[in-house]
């Protein structure tokens, strides 16, 4: 998979300014400008300018995913795709708060927030869903992960319907792909999902212009 492939769209900046790295932890401007001295790691950055994204009728929203996402799916909500793909997102709030103790007493798993899973489970079939959460607890793919750094997506203001859903890995520049990273993403493409890499670019800081 050629990580400089575009698609799925995003319409956001991948352009970044003012890289600080202390020990393995890299931090840029969240602003696509560099004109804002508010900073955050790489995927923070990403998922900041796609919730600040403006489209008349449409909010776009997201999350970060752990790598644990799809066991943490199965543990909290059960292994039946068919089960999950009929709550609500009410229902899936309730089950967050009866499953937290559960998640995090098994090696810290953990959940995005209800809307989020809610958004994730609605732009999946009910055999996609189930195929993504058979592979994860297999015990061919025990140890490994993959799983995107992000979900990412938009919502009508009018109807409240999800119109997109991308699952997005970001990476720095010249930050290679695990090998369990490039085969989540194919096989995620492979079913439909729309999955893909933001490989950030990073540029000097523009000089700010002195006042007269």
């Amino acid at each position: 998979m050629k990580d400089t492939n575009i698609k799925p769209s995003l319409r956001i900046s991948h352009i970044v300014y003012g890289r600080i790295a202390v020990g393995n932890k890299v931090t840029y401007l969240i602003a696509p400008s560099g004109a804002d001295e508010k900073r955050a790691i790489p995927e923070t950055v990403v998922l900041s300018r796609w919730r600040k994204r403006k489209f008349p009728g449409y909010v776009f929203s997201g999350s970060r995913l752990s790598s644990t996402f799809w066991r943490a799916i199965a543990l909290a909500f059960g292994a039946d795709a068919r089960s999950i793909s009929k709550l609500s997102q009410e229902e899936i709030q309730q089950v967050l708060e009866n499953k937290r103790n559960i998640l995090k007493s098994n090696g810290f798993l953990t959940l995005p927030n209800a809307e989020t899973l809610h958004a994730i489970i609605l732009i999946s079939s009910t055999n996609r869903l189930q195929q993504m959460i058979d592979r994860h607890i297999s015990e061919a793919h025990k140890g490994k992960s993959g799983v995107p750094d992000l979900f990412l997506f938009a919502r009508s203001v009018v109807d409240k319907k999800i119109t997109m859903g991308r699952f997005v890995e970001v990476k720095k520049p010249e930050e290679p792909l695990s090998k369990a990273q490039i085969e989540e993403l194919h096989f995620m493409n492979s079913l439909g999902f729309n999955a893909r890499v933001l490989r950030l670019i990073e540029r000097v800081q523009p000089s700010k212009k002195s006042k007269s």
